[in-house]
């Protein structure tokens, strides 16, 4: 069963969602209700929710000043917003839930039912908060929050080279010559990756494409990059490649 905390300072919005917790997510019980930063951090401490429903913004503040403040964080997270603005890319890249107002109802399963995935898995979830607070600080989020052999770690986008995708796990190749296995599919994260420039060159591999540093005209169609490693190109994609790094390059 899940204990859950709403924290909202509109009534008509609490009520609607203790309405559709009712009847369409059994397994959440809502423990209590707070409608603002304190009253939210004194419920957290005595009824020991393990998941909150936090209003983006408050009159007494917003729901990062209680994740902030808070001592204890042995819940998940779903945000709740009325604004559909850049924070919310900021959720997507820190594996962070979020429900824009007014909230549907296969929006709010589907984040139930994640966060019974996430409890049940017992993943520390302290990284996700701390690189939603520095994703925050950008209009299009540097780092990615990744599975990484159970636990949240985080990749900061701009030292990935490319993705390799031809094993079981993505394996993620860094500018500093190591590689990280994640456990995250790429139908999990892609979204994210092609909106920071990443493109799938080969069947097997995804480039960051601001790390490539020529395309070699060569029989076989292949890509250098910026440390020199060389990567298969489909040739079929070839000119759609170069044009995204000249398009790249008259931005930057």
């Amino acid at each position: 069963m899940l204990r859950a905390l709403i924290v909202d300072d509109e009534i008509a919005s609490v009520r609607s969602l203790e309405i559709l917790l009712t009847q369409f997510c059994k397994q959440v019980e809502v423990v209590g209700i707070a409608r603002s930063v304190e009253e939210a951090l004194d419920l957290t401490v005595k009824q020991k929710p393990n998941l909150i429903f936090l209003d983006i913004q408050m009159p007494s503040g917003t729901g990062f000043d209680f994740l902030e403040k808070s001592i204890c964080c042995n819940f998940e997270i779903v945000f709740i917003s009325a604004h559909n603005n850049y924070a919310v890319q900021a959720f997507k890249y820190s594996a962070v839930d979020y429900l824009l107002k007014p909230i549907e109802i296969d929006e709010l399963v589907k984040a139930v039912e994640k966060v019974t995935e996430v409890l049940s898995a017992n993943l520390n979830n302290r990284n996700k908060y701390n690189v939603l607070f520095d994703n925050l600080k950008d209009i299009i989020p540097q780092k990615l929050v990744v599975v990484v052999n159970g636990s949240y770690e985080y990749i900061d986008l701009r030292d990935v080279l490319y993705v390799d995708l031809s094993s079981s796990k993505l394996n993620v190749f860094l500018e500093n010559g190591t590689s990280i296995l994640i456990d995250d599919s790429l139908a999990a994260i892609e979204d994210q990756l092609y909106e920071r420039g990443f493109y799938r060159i080969h069947k097997d591999y995804l480039l960051n494409t601001q790390k490539t540093k020529k395309v070699l005209k060569t029989n076989d169609s292949l890509v250098e990059l910026s440390n020199g490693i060389r990567l298969p190109l489909n040739p079929l994609k070839r000119d759609d490649l170069i044009a995204k790094i000249s398009d790249l390059n008259l931005k930057s």
